[in-house]
């Protein structure tokens, strides 16, 4: 055992006091009395007013002495040691995703496991270096190499569940990089997922008592003749074949019910049909009680297809034409090139081989071959030019189609640009957004290159269409709790901002360019609001919790870094602060003292 605070024990001066204050005598009152048969009594106060007498046993005093004696003792912080490996610098990391948020341990998986730490981080020796880790989509440092317990377990307390995936990578690298620089470091994970790090022993509190789930996995939609229909996965993940019941609302009102029979570990496709068209969100509930409820919920959006308005500006090209054709979302117009008209009411201005003095600015922009313009440079012609990349998103799917170009424009990429096509002569082509005007531009004609022939140009117009229409956001389709979204927001914009399901706003712009949104904890209906000159615009999207990643709440991480792992549950040891003991002690003993004094014993 060990006194980690010594000057504690100066508190045993205490004992000597006691005593002594035993050993003194009282003060004699003079008082009168009216009989000689009280001299007998006043002959035993004379005795006992000599200044000293003999210590007589007295368990008013011994009791006293006693609990000076284990005050001291507590003040000393007391402290055994012997109980696990000490180490002077230890790590602790609390898993922080969605399984965390299972009941199935009287309380949530996340309680017990900040309780169990809160233990552990009390009963560490009180010169430990504690480094307190959150793990979850994103691993953060919440205490660095702190010796005060108080605040590392203020930090622990302050630290919540998410509904995000557990990533692990970035907690290995992490910890492996602490692990570098202090070799003695102890790992303390507490979750209901272990980790593996080579040559790293890390000991395991695993918080799980094999709860039973069910979820869904998945929910969108598709339009049919007969209406909308959705298709949802259920996800059996308890220990028997079960009959779940399940509800279908549309914007709110229940629509659809039924029960379907899933058996144990399986998936089940639900189909529910004759949807309306006009209806905007689609939920489906679970309505059965389990160990994880974040799951028993999910959201599909059905947003109306905008049609945005197209202006060509061209002499004549079929090519682009027939490439902009296949496009669902947009609505073609044409006409020739004319310096005097004014360009504006359009979503996407496509110029071929023309550029007005004065540049639309209520739309995003597009151009091949490119003539002398205030908005870039255009340098010098050349011909049968080397390609040698292609380096942007607009060419996703692109790159494997082989094309050459017979005649092209150099252009000087601006500050504000991207360059998307490299050339051994210089740019081809780039991409950029200028004054919230999205802006692409392509040094050459399209007769003079061989992509028109190949099935890369349709690709390459539809990609390029997607990044200058604002459709409004990017993977709509598959973002989770925890996700970053990134928006592509009307060129007329003024104001744009974020609805959470709670209600609560976010802005995104000003300034410019949007900011990535990545306050996506919270699953429901969001909505992104824009304020234009012309009035607001909102669009309604989903954040589902990600469910066929964590909704398989028994399920440990089998395999990582190529090994595998025990089922068995690692011990987490530590040593034992028996300062409260002594203080438990110290009251009962004073309850014992006061009855004797009480009870006049």
């Amino acid at each position: 055992m060990t006194f980690y605070n010594p000057w504690g024990l100066f508190a045993l001066i205490g004992i000597p006091i006691i005593i002594v204050l035993y050993l003194l005598k009282q003060r004699h009152q003079d008082y009168e009395v009216s009989s000689l048969h009280l001299w007998e009594q006043v002959i035993k106060d004379i005795e006992a007013n000599a200044p000293w007498q003999k210590l007589k046993k007295n368990i008013l005093m011994i009791l006293q002495i006693i609990c000076i004696a284990l005050l001291a003792l507590a003040l000393a912080t007391p402290f055994i040691n012997n109980l696990g490996s000490q180490s002077e610098n230890v790590i602790i990391v609390i898993d922080t995703s969605m399984s965390m948020q299972a009941e199935d341990m009287g309380r949530s998986r996340f309680d017990e496991a900040k309780n169990r730490a809160r233990d552990y981080i009390s009963n560490l020796s009180p010169d430990t270096n504690i480094t307190l880790i959150s793990m979850g989509k994103s691993t953060r440092i919440e205490e660095n190499l702190s010796n005060n317990k108080n605040s590392v377990i203020n930090k622990l307390n302050s630290i919540n569940v998410t509904n995000g995936i557990l990533d692990i990578d970035p907690a290995i690298s992490l910890i492996t990089s602490i692990k570098s620089q202090y070799p003695d470091t102890k790992v303390v994970v507490f979750g209901d997922r272990e980790i593996f790090i080579d040559g790293v022993d890390i000991e395991f509190s695993r918080v799980s008592n094999d709860g039973d789930n069910f979820a869904i996995t998945m929910l969108s939609h598709t339009k049919t003749q007969q209406g909308i229909t959705a298709l949802s996965n259920i996800s059996n993940f308890s220990k028997s074949d079960e009959k779940v019941p399940l509800s279908l609302y549309v914007d709110g009102r229940v629509f659809d019910a039924k029960n379907v029979d899933i058996k144990k570990g399986d998936t089940l496709n639900v189909y529910w049909t004759n949807i309306p068209y006009d209806a905007n969100i689609i939920e489906v509930r679970i309505d059965k009680d389990d160990a994880l409820a974040i799951d028993n919920t999910a959201w599909n959006v059905v947003n109306k297809t905008n049609i945005n308005k197209v202006l060509l500006v061209s002499s004549g090209n079929i090519f682009i034409e027939k490439a902009l054709a296949l496009s669902e979302k947009i609505e073609l117009y044409k006409t020739e090139p004319d310096e005097s008209r004014v360009f504006e009411g359009y979503d996407l201005y496509i110029f071929d081989g023309f550029m007005p003095g004065n540049l639309p600015d209520d739309g995003s922009i597009m151009v091949f071959n490119p003539t002398s313009n205030k908005l870039f440079n255009v340098l010098e012609e050349v011909r049968t030019p080397t390609i040698e990349e292609l380096t942007s998103d607009v060419f996703l799917y692109v790159k494997d189609f082989k094309f050459s170009i017979g005649r092209t424009k150099i252009l000087e990429v601006p500050l504000w640009g991207q360059e998307i096509i490299k050339l051994s002569e210089g740019s081809g082509g780039f991409k950029g957004t200028y004054n919230n005007q999205r802006v692409v531009a392509v040094g050459f004609n399209v007769f003079n290159s061989d992509i028109s022939l190949t099935p890369a140009f349709p690709i390459f117009m539809a990609n390029t269409v997607e990044w200058l229409i604002p459709s409004a956001l990017k993977n709509i389709e598959s973002v989770y709790s925890g996700d970053s979204i990134e928006f592509n927001l009307n060129p007329r914009t003024e104001k744009a901002y974020i609805k959470s399901p709670s209600g609560e706003r976010f802005t995104i712009y000003p300034p410019h360019p949007p900011r990535v949104f990545d306050n996506t904890d919270e699953v429901g209906v969001y909505t992104l609001v824009q304020d234009t000159h012309e009035g607001e615009l909102s669009y309604q999207f989903v954040v589902n919790v990600p469910a066929s990643m964590e909704s398989d709440i028994n399920k440990a991480l089998d395999t990582i870094s190529d090994h595998t792992f025990s089922k068995s549950e690692n011990v987490v040891k530590t040593g034992l602060n028996i300062q409260f003991i002594f203080i438990w002690i110290i009251i009962i003993f004073l309850l014992i003292e006061w009855w004797f004094y009480k009870n006049g014993v």
